[in-house]
């Protein structure tokens, strides 16, 4: 039940699993700059499996600005 609320709020129209959910919400929190320890910590995970499995799935370009934006490029 908890599953098809989920599914709706995130508007997702095929069948989700809870794995295809996590998966989803690791994502969704590291692309909206949470940082992966707190990722981590929130989906029961080591921060080295949410480095490992879902870190790499980043905006470059919003990498890129934040870098230039630290160095005053």
């Amino acid at each position: 039940m908890a599953l098809r609320k989920l599914q709706k709020i995130i508007k997702y129209k095929e069948k989700i699993t809870w794995y295809a959910a996590r998966g989803r919400f690791i994502t969704e929190m590291i692309s909206a700059d949470i940082h992966p320890v707190v990722v981590a910590e929130m989906a029961g995970n080591s921060p080295n499996t949410i480095y490992k499995h879902y870190y790499k799935n980043t905006d470059y370009k919003k990498i890129d600005a934040k870098v230039d934006k630290v160095f005053g490029c």
